[in-house]
This record gives C-alpha cells, structure tokens and sequence, in this order.
C-alpha cells in the first residue's frame, strides 16, 4: 500500500510541477524560545524549517494540494506542529532532544514520518484521515511515547521504539487498515494497538524488555492479530477480537513471566499462542461462536499452565505442552462437533483436563515420560468419545465421566507405577476399556449403568492390584484380567439383562467375586497361582405367570 502511495504521490507531484504556483518557505533559527509559524495556502507548497537550541516551536500549517513540510529540531522543550490538507507530506526530526513533542494532522493522501532519536521524555502525535501513511522511529532515548490516530480508507501505521521506556498506542477506525508497533532493548515496553472496522491487521513485536505489555483490540470484520516477545523479563500479551474472521498468533520466546490472553467472538475464529524457554507461563484462549479454533503450544518452561474454552459450533482445541514442570492443560467446550486434544511430554506434575458438553465430542490426552501424571475428562452428551495414554510416568491417574448417548472411553497407561483409573459412564451405548501393564499399587474401576454396556481391564505385571467392575442394566459385559501378581482383587456386580463376566488372576494371593442377577447371567473365573479364592453367586427373579 505504501507503494501505490508514492506512485499516486508522483503522477500527482508531475502534474503539478507543470501547473503550479509554487509556495516556499526556508526557515532557520538558533537560540532559546524561537517561535516559527508557517502557513501556505494554494498548490505545491514547501516548508522547511530547521531550529537549533531550547524551547523553540515550529508550526507549520498547509491548506492546498501537494504539500510538503521538513521540520528539524536540536535541543531542549522544542514542540513541532504540523496541519496538512489534501495530498500531505511531513517529515519532523527532533535530535538530541528532552521533553520534545511533535504533532502532525493531516487529511487527504497523506505520509507523516516523526524522528526522534537520542532524547528523553519525547511525545510523537500523529492524526490521519485519508489515505494514510504514518511512520515514527523513536530510538535511543530515556522515556518516549508515540500516538497514532487513522480515521479512514487505507490506513498504515508503523511505530519503532528502542528506549528506556516505550509507550505507543495506535488507534485505526475505518477500512483497509494496518499497524506495526515494534520496540526493542528496553526496560518498560507498553503497546495498544485499537482497530474497529474492516479490513484489520495488527501486528507488535517486543524483544529484550524487562517489563512488556502487548496489545491489540479489534472489532470488524477481517482481523488478524500477532504478538510476539522475545527474551523479555514480565511480558504479557493480549489479543481482544469481535467480529468474523478473527485470527489471533501470539509468540513469546526465552521471556520469564510470560502470560497470554485471546479472546475471540464471532465467526471463523482462529487462535495460535506459543510460549517457549519461559518461566511462569501462561495461555488463556476464550472463543465463543462459530467455526473456532485454537492451539496452544509450550515447550520447556517452567510453571506452564494453558487453558481454552470454547463454546459453539464446530470448535477445534490442541494443548501441547514439552519439557516443562507443574504444567497444567484445560480446554472446555459446549456447543455442537468439539474435539480436544493435550499432549503433555517429558514434564513434571502434569496435570490435563478436557471437558465437553454437547455433540459430537472426542477428547484425547497423552502424556509420556512425566512424573505426577493425572489426566481428567468429562463428558455431558451425544457421541462421546475419550481416549487417555499415559506412558513411562509415576503416580499416574486417569479419570473419566461420560453420562449421555453413544458414550466410549479408552485408557492406557503402560509401565506406570501407582497406577489408578477411574471410568464412570451413564446412558446408551456405553463401552469402557482400560489396560495398565507396568507394575505399581494399580487400582482400575469402571461404573457404567445403562443400555449396551462392555468394559474390561487388563492389568499384567500388578503387583498391589484390584479391579472392580460395577454394570447395572441392558447389554452388560465385563472381563477382568489380572497376570503376574501380588494382592489381586478382582470384584464384578451385574443386575439387569444380558450379563456375563470373565475373570483370569494369574498369581500371588488372588480373590474374585463376581455377583449377577438378572437375565441371561453368566461367570467364568480362572485363577492359577498362589492363595486363590473365588465366589459366584447368580440369582434370577421369579417368573410370575
């Protein structure tokens, strides 16, 4: 865009050469509290002003087409206003400069660039409405801040800041608009990016702070966010979209307090956050309606913690999480065809959660090589789907609930030690299948009640085991295995229609219980080694004629 700026600037300029009554202005003035005021009226106007010393002010203001104005300040308390109509062009520079403002105002096809460099407690203020263009570099100073205010049509604006302290806040309201804030080598950076309608773009890039704020809000329409943050020391990042096809990717690499925020509302939603190398990170990712995705990704910090939530229509959410400690992952969703998935490796404390409520629901966790695994998933309605991994951990726990429709659920957790799983289903088409093979104080329960249920266990190289099989009405099925031993229990209850259960304990001192009551009952219970002890009872209700 900044290209077919200058191109129209120059057919623009080549027409008005040949036709103009051109208006020059050469201003030049040294000492202390110089005043300079410029004001040119027609077409092909050209100010230059240059002031050398302390509390000097330079105004110029241009009425016409094909302006241009230069302003140069050395010095102390200097202020640079600049007002433009029609097609605009302004350059100020304020050198080795405290407690300097530069102000530009401009309306039609305009481009503004504000210099300051090597100053303290410098102020750049630039408002557009046009086709806009807006450039400020504000380098190696003590305290700086930058306001940039776009209006309408083609809106760009672009702030670099490499100072102390940085505070820029750029605020674009209509069409095409886009906006650049990037700060570098500083102790307090702070970026506000606000964009309302049309077609948005905003991007803030901050590396090598101590203390970092992100930015950007969004409301219309196209919006496309990106944050990123590099070896920073308190960063914090945001991300605020409302309405259609929101995409928000937020970057924060080898910073130490790193946190996140994305929050999305309406339509094609789209969310990416990665946090790298960091030490008290966090990701928070809120979508609301419509087609939602989100990913959030971690690697080797420190306390990490992700969490998304989601609430309707065809929503999408990935954790992944490497080579960090104390991780926690969430995701809930509600609304219609969800799906979660976390992955957590080679982490300590991990923690995982998915919850979903309605629809077409599948929740997936895989945790490998951490320590203090536990893995939760929840489930309200319609088609259900769980799958738990859990590999190479200690004290590993898996937990599931599924309460209504076409429920399954599937759990692994393989050369484990204090092994635990706990399945709790409800309605329909219930299934249940949780296999432990490394040995430990293994415990793996599964409750289910209605309609077509089957659950089975398998436990192999248990040592303190137990397995305990609770089913109550419709299609029941349950097989318990149990291999090379110690403390095997294995308890199965069943009440109602076609039960039948299983049972093999290999070794050590193994007891099975198995009771049945209804229907089509039916036991097999073998047991090979060491203290074996086995009870069955079955009962049927009366046949009343």
């Amino acid at each position: 865009m900044k290209k077919i700026m200058f191109m129209f600037l120059a057919v623009v300029l080549t027409a008005g050469i040949t036709l103009a009554q051109q208006n020059n202005s050469n201003v030049e003035q040294s000492g202390t509290q110089n005043d300079a005021a410029v004001e040119q009226v027609g077409l092909w106007n050209m100010s230059d002003v240059e002031q050398i010393g302390d509390d000097n002010t330079a105004e110029v203001t241009q009425n016409g087409i094909l302006n241009y104005s230069e302003i140069f300040q050395l010095g102390v308390g200097n202020i640079a206003v600049v007002n433009q109509d029609i097609s605009n062009t302004s350059y100020v520079t304020q050198f080795f400069t405290f407690d300097n403002i530069a102000m530009v105002d401009q309306l039609g096809l305009n481009y503004s660039e504000i210099n300051q460099v090597f100053g303290e407690d410098n102020i750049a203020m630039v408002t557009q409405e046009g086709m806009n263009y807006s450039l400020i570099n504000q380098f190696f100073s003590i305290w700086v801040e930058a306001y940039v205010e776009q209006y309408g049509y083609f809106n760009e604006s672009y702030v670099n800041q490499m100072s102390v302290w940085d505070i820029a806040n750029v605020l674009q309201v209509g069409n095409w608009n886009q906006a650049y804030v990037e700060q570098t080598n500083n102790f307090w950076s702070e970026a506000l990016i606000n964009q309302f309608g049309d077609d948005n773009w905003a991007k803030v890039d901050q590396m090598g702070g101590m203390v970092d704020f992100g930015g950007i809000l969004q409301f219309g329409e196209y919006n496309a966010a990106r944050i990123k943050q590099y070896y920073g020391y308190a960063n914090w990042a945001g991300v605020i979209q409302d309405g259609y096809w929101n995409l928000a990717d937020v970057y924060q690499g080898g910073g130490s307090f790193n946190s996140s925020f994305v929050e999305q509302t309406g339509y094609d939603n789209w969310a990416f956050t990665t946090q790298m190398y960091g030490e008290g990170n966090d990701i928070e990712i809120e979508q609301y309606y419509d087609v939602n995705t989100a990913y959030a990704t971690q690697y080797g910090g420190e306390a990490n913690s992700a969490y998304i939530g989601q609430l309707g229509l065809w929503n999408w959410a990935k954790t992944y999480q490497e080579d960090g400690n104390d991780n926690y992952a969430g995701i809930a969703q509600t609304g219609v065809a969800n799906e979660a998935l976390i992955r957590q490796f080679r982490g300590d404390n991990n923690w995982a959660g998915l919850v979903q409520v309605g629809d077409f629901n599948i929740a997936e966790a895989l945790q490998v090589d951490g320590m203090y695994n536990e893995a939760y998933s929840k489930q309200d309605g319609n088609n259900n789907a769980v799958g738990m991994v859990q590999i190479d951990g200690a004290s590993n726990w898996t937990t599931v609930y599924q309460t209504g429709d076409d429920n399954w659920s599937y759990s692994e957790q393989i050369n484990g030690r204090e092994n635990e799983i706990v399945v709790n289903q409800n309605g329909v088409g219930n299934m249940a299948e949780t296999y432990q093979f490394g040995g430990g104080a293994t415990l793996a329960l599964v409750n289910q009640f209605g309609e077509g249920n089957y659950s089975g266990i398998q436990q192999e190289n248990v040592v303190a085991s137990s397995a305990d099989i609770f089913q109550v009405g419709n299609f029941n099925e349950s097989v318990v295995m149990q291999f090379d031993g110690e403390y095997n229990t294995a308890t199965v209850t069943q009440y109602g229609d076609y039960n039948y259960s299983g049972i093999l304990q290999d070794g050590s001192n193994n007891t099975a219980t198995v009771y049945q009551e209804g229907l089509m009952e039916s036991s097999l219970v073998l047991q090979y080694g060491n203290g074996n002890t086995a009870t069955v009872t079955q009962s049927d209700a009366p046949i009343i004629p």
